[in-house]
């Protein structure tokens, strides 16, 4: 990482191609491993079962396709920017423009959530920490890892690097002291439900591999991009899998399926479990510092590209033209750095992103999805792989933008509107359940002029509305919606003020 090589100038200072094939490789790890194996393991296994390891397996395959489509497209137009460049230069200026906004949205919001979850992993290694601290906390780390950032890729790299060695470590640690714990026949079968319950499980962890393909985002910063990006992009992936797939095996052995449902709490995660089951209270603790640097990291990628995205719609007049400013002696997009580590900082100061993460997941599909309709563009000699590799991704994101309905859709209308959630299962009951069509028709529901024949009556009894609704709604409806202590329901649901 000594040698430098400027990429291509528009006048003035540019960034420097500075990474080879080994750091590259590794900073590609460093950005994959880790959030997975502590934000989505448990609901992977969940819905998978001991089909967990397949269902990685799968989600990781489809990472592979999507980041060997987007070096297909870095390759050839080494640059940073990513999709909104390669849009651009495919002659789509509003596709690209579309794509950079929906990294834009993903990267802050996933490094605020980032930020927030390095927060409670410190108040959980701090002891009475008051919930205001938390939010202080995780706004100090934003500008910890902005500051970093306006330093140079070098540091970053190496910070990154040596981070990720350190996660390894402790990782190594947990698995060797678990594994005697093991009972390997939990692995089995290996498809677990089903392979339609594998199919979900993947859909739930594939979000852990992001970080695949910033190699190619970054790719103005890269030596050799031809050869770096795709080795990175296979290297990257190959050292992430093994870690996906070593630690969540132990896990599982460790737990068994049922084991990853059972005594859960809002701080707790599957590998907290393990190491509590398995080895003890310091282990648990090394699993925690795991789990602390893992944020650290992760937060100093997200901002670390994003940046680079911002710099490039700064240049192209797409966002102010200011952000497209390189610092001379560093040699980053300090106007985007310093911006968007304000930004981040002050939102996680002040709110509490972490109920729309989902959404961002909306963002990041559509980034993907550009991405591989960018790839499918290139003619047939600048190609890195067969077409249909990028056709495999689409397919992938296809069945993910129709998973986010389970994982976006209903958490917000159980948010904010629980009551549509209710009449929305009623139809979707009205289609597929024998029973609920005793009671429900496509109009909506009907009394029933005899329980035995279950024939129906043209006419829906108005206490479903007055009445029943209201108590639905208050089964789901946030805790303080009514305080039970100033109102009072009558036998009809008609409530009334207490006045004793």
């Amino acid at each position: 990482m000594t040698a430098r090589s400027p990429a291509k100038k528009r006048g003035g200072a540019s960034l420097q191609r500075v990474l080879g094939r080994t750091t590259a490789t590794l900073l590609t790890a460093a950005m994959i491993i880790g959030t997975g194996l502590f934000a989505a393991l448990g609901a992977t296994a969940e819905k998978a079962g001991s089909g967990l390891l397949l269902a990685i397996a799968l989600s990781g395959g489809v990472a592979l396709a999507t980041g060997l489509s987007a070096a297909s497209v870095g390759i050839n137009f080494p640059e940073e920017g990513g999709g909104f460049t390669w849009s651009r230069k495919f002659g789509h200026p509003t596709l690209g423009f579309t794509a950079g906004c929906a990294y834009l949205g993903k990267g802050i919001v996933s490094t605020v959530v980032i930020s927030l979850a390095f927060a409670l992993y410190t108040a959980q290694m701090v002891r009475g920490l008051p919930p205001f601290a938390v939010h202080l906390i995780a706004a100090a780390a934003v500008a910890l890892v902005a500051g970093v950032n306006y330093f140079g890729l070098e540091l970053n790299a190496k910070l990154l690097i040596g981070l990720l060695f350190v996660q390894l470590a402790l990782l190594a640690v947990s698995v060797a002291f678990a594994a005697p714990a093991a009972q390997w026949s939990n692995l089995l079968p290996i498809a677990g439900h089903g392979m339609g319950s594998v199919l979900a499980g993947a859909a739930v962890f594939f979000w852990s591999w992001d970080g695949f393909m910033r190699m190619a985002i970054m790719a103005s910063e890269v030596k050799e991009p031809r050869r770096t990006i795709p080795f990175a992009v296979v290297g990257g992936v190959a050292v992430s899998a093994v870690v996906f797939l070593v630690v969540p095996a132990v896990a599982l052995a460790v737990l068994g399926p049922s084991g990853f449902a059972e005594g859960r709490a809002p701080n707790d995660t599957p590998l907290l479990t393990v190491a509590a089951k398995a080895v003890g209270g310091w282990g648990v603790w090394v699993v925690l510092a795991a789990a602390w640097l893992d944020t650290l990291t992760e937060a100093q990628g997200d901002l670390l590209t994003v940046t680079r995205v911002a710099l490039a719609m700064g240049k192209e007049r797409e966002l102010p033209a200011w952000l497209g400013a390189i610092h001379k002696r560093f040699h980053v997009p300090r106007h985007a750095v310093l911006a968007l580590g304000i930004l981040c900082a002050a939102l996680a100061l002040v709110a509490d992103l972490r109920p729309v993460l989902e959404v961002a997941n909306v963002f990041t599909l559509t980034w993907y999805s550009i991405v591989l309709f960018d790839a499918l563009q290139l003619p047939k000699d600048k190609r890195l792989v067969w077409p249909i590799v990028s056709w495999i991704g689409l397919a992938g994101c296809a069945a993910l933008y129709l998973s986010l309905v389970d994982h976006v859709v209903a958490p917000l209308g159980l948010a904010f509107a629980p009551q549509l959630v209710l009449i929305s299962a009623g139809y979707d009951a009205h289609r597929e359940d024998p029973l609920a069509s005793c009671e429900l028709t496509e109009a909506g529901y009907a009394a029933l002029s005899d329980v035995i024949t279950k024939e129906k009556r043209d006419e829906m009894e108005s206490f479903a509305l007055a009445e029943t609704f209201k108590y639905f709604y208050l089964l789901f409806a946030k805790p303080g919606t009514l305080d039970f202590d100033k109102v009072v329901f009558n036998t009809e649901a008609h409530p009334l003020r207490r006045t004793w």
